[in-house]
């Protein structure tokens, strides 16, 4: 759960920190008159590029918290259950989703960061993450419950599982290591997409669907490593994280 949609996350998205427990210089003589690259790296922050700009854009319409929903619309709409399902049905069961999903811990973690347990909404702090976390696990768990209450198929609910054990993965590997979430889900949208491809429960040929896929899932994972939130290593690690989990739960 790296960030949500959220207008202070998105400007908050450039502060990402990788190794979050660096210790400070001690004893160091203060000068209180700014140096020119301070003066430089203060004007860079405050004047993002555009490549900047852009990497705040897809990290944030890809948020971890979006892609659930965007599984289930994929799911309801672009698959076999699309001409069986009648419209009201889906447009409900996706706005359930959105609620649980995306809004409980949006919302959640907005009170966490107002009452001062976690530091910025994006939790981009390895040492924020645990609590979010849970809540996030909790959330999936709901959301595949709720999925196999309305008669979604097996491999729906099986979506919201494999994101959910990809939560509990990350919470334990953070505790060492800062892992990406944003790759997590990433994954787990693209492994979503090729079950549906392999198993023939898409309406139609998913080649331009996954193709699509793969590459906003390098967009994402890049627009990661721009704004300093990750290395490439962490951007891997948990995209294969998700598509592990997801493919498993949907198989």
């Amino acid at each position: 759960m790296d960030e949500f949609l959220n207008n202070e996350n998105i400007e908050t998205a450039t502060n990402c920190d990788i190794n979050n427990d660096a210790s400070e210089p001690i004893n160091q003589p203060v000068d209180n008159s700014p140096s020119t690259n301070e003066a430089s790296d203060a004007n860079e922050k405050s004047n993002p590029s555009i490549l900047e700009k852009v990497a705040k854009f897809f990290s944030a319409i890809f948020s971890p918290l979006l892609i659930p929903t965007y599984g289930v619309i994929i799911a309801l709409n672009l698959s076999i259950i699309a001409p069986m399902a009648p419209l009201q049905t889906r447009i409900i069961v996706t706005i359930a989703t959105l609620a649980i999903t995306c809004l409980i811990p949006a919302t959640v973690i907005t009170y966490l960061y107002k009452v001062g347990i976690i530091s910025d909404l994006g939790v981009n702090r390895q040492k924020d993450r645990l609590l979010p976390y849970g809540v996030a696990i909790l959330c999936y768990i709901v959301g595949a419950v709720y999925l196999s209450e309305v008669n979604a198929p097996q491999w729906i609910p099986g979506f919201m599982i494999g994101g959910g054990l990809a939560v509990i993965t990350s919470a334990l590997i953070n505790l060492k290591w800062k892992i990406s979430a944003h790759g997590a889900a990433m994954g787990g949208l693209v492994a979503l997409i090729f079950m549906m491809w392999r198993n023939g429960y898409a309406l139609f040929d998913f080649t331009p669907i996954a193709c699509i896929a793969i590459l906003c899932a390098g967009i994402v994972g890049s627009s990661r490593i721009i704004l300093n939130c990750h290395t490439l290593g962490q951007v891997i690690a948990g995209t294969l994280n998700g598509i592990f989990w997801v493919t498993l739960m949907t198989l």
